[in-house]
């Protein structure tokens, strides 16, 4: 009986605990990713945490991750569409704006390019 009071005394501090936590906001932006003269519609969604940025993208109908760090306004990440293909990403906050370009890192057939973003 006091093993059983002792874990229900645990399971309701780890629920307290748990609610004080701050929640760690997200950020959406929406844009364009260019690729030559092709446009295609882009969005980003990512958290902050400290200098760390994690997230997703879609690229008209492609999903990735975005695994970056931001400094100051510099933001370096990397852009992962699927588990064998890899872009390095390189861009500045400037307000709402989120511009930078793409290279490829380790993608067969992938090209590179800019992406143009507003924070929403």
């Amino acid at each position: 009986m006091k093993r059983a009071a002792i874990a229900m005394a645990a399971i309701a501090l780890t629920v307290v605990l748990a609610a004080c936590q701050p929640s760690v906001p997200t950020v959406t932006y929406f844009g364009v990713s260019r690729t030559g003269a092709v446009e295609h519609d882009l969005t980003l969604t990512f958290e902050r945490r400290g200098e760390r940025l994690i997230g997703t993208y879609t690229v008209d109908v492609v999903r990735g991750t975005f695994d970056g760090t931001v400094t100051a306004v510099a933001v370096t990440a990397v852009l992962t569409p699927s588990p064998t293909c890899s872009y390095h990403f390189a861009g500045t906050f400037s307000g709402t704006a989120l511009t930078g370009e793409f290279e490829v890192a380790d993608c067969p057939g992938g090209e590179s390019g800019t992406w143009a973003l507003e924070q929403q």
